[in-house]
């Protein structure tokens, strides 16, 4: 294939995945598509195989525009927790990656709720929520192992917390004309998680062993 061919169907992709990002897969027809893209029905069967096979390709080539910016929070956690960094400012840059795209819709999310009973569609979905699960174990496990976080905090468990506030985000930063309400979201979920932090858990401790060691000299 042609180095132009490419390019053009690479246009021809992207138009069609802002299509789908506003309208969701039954509402958009190839109509739509046609006219969006600027390419025939006949071009568009040739090249993509049909609609449903159009709107597959098109959410994963939103996973592959949207997603490097996470993974390299990620990568920059890594290298931060070598030297000492913070993991969870860390996280806290994470979210605001997701606050900042929470306006164009989250195509994962919105494909979950649609096609929910589609397996093609589920199985790009699952893999999405499966990498950024990953991600964010990784980041609260280095988070626990460096004494950020206590010993005792499941970094699975927060980790899940956190991707299923991630999925909720998209849902509101798109809808929601509040732009301030998911950002203050955002700041409160990393303020929860560093209630886990050693010195937080330490200090009802340490004032639980203050009372009953007045209880035991009464």
């Amino acid at each position: 294939m042609s180095r132009n061919k490419n390019a053009d169907l690479d246009r021809v992709l992207r138009a069609a995945t802002r299509v789908f990002l506003d309208r969701g897969f039954s509402a958009t027809s190839m109509s739509d598509l046609v006219a969006a893209t600027g390419m025939n029905r006949a071009g568009l069967y040739a090249a993509f195989g049909s609609k449903h096979q159009l709107y597959i390709t098109a959410l994963q080539r939103y996973r592959d525009d949207t997603e490097p910016e996470l993974r390299a929070v990620s990568r920059r956690a890594e290298d931060e927790d070598d030297s000492g960094g913070d993991a969870l400012g860390a996280l806290a840059d994470l979210l605001d990656v997701v606050v900042r795209h929470s306006k164009e819709g989250g195509f994962i999310v919105r494909a979950a709720v649609e096609l929910a009973d589609d397996p093609a569609t589920m199985r790009r979905v699952q893999d999405a929520w499966n990498d950024l699960e990953a991600d964010l174990a990784a980041i609260l496990a280095r988070a626990v192992g460096s004494g950020e976080l206590d010993p005792a905090a499941d970094a699975g468990r927060l980790a899940r917390t956190a991707l299923v506030f991630v999925q909720g985000a998209l849902v509101t930063g798109h809808a929601d004309e509040d732009e301030s309400r998911l950002a203050d979201a955002a700041a409160g979920l990393v303020d929860l998680l560093a209630s886990y932090r050693p010195s937080a858990t330490a200090a009802p401790m340490r004032s639980q062993a203050a009372d009953d060691a007045l209880l035991n000299e009464s």
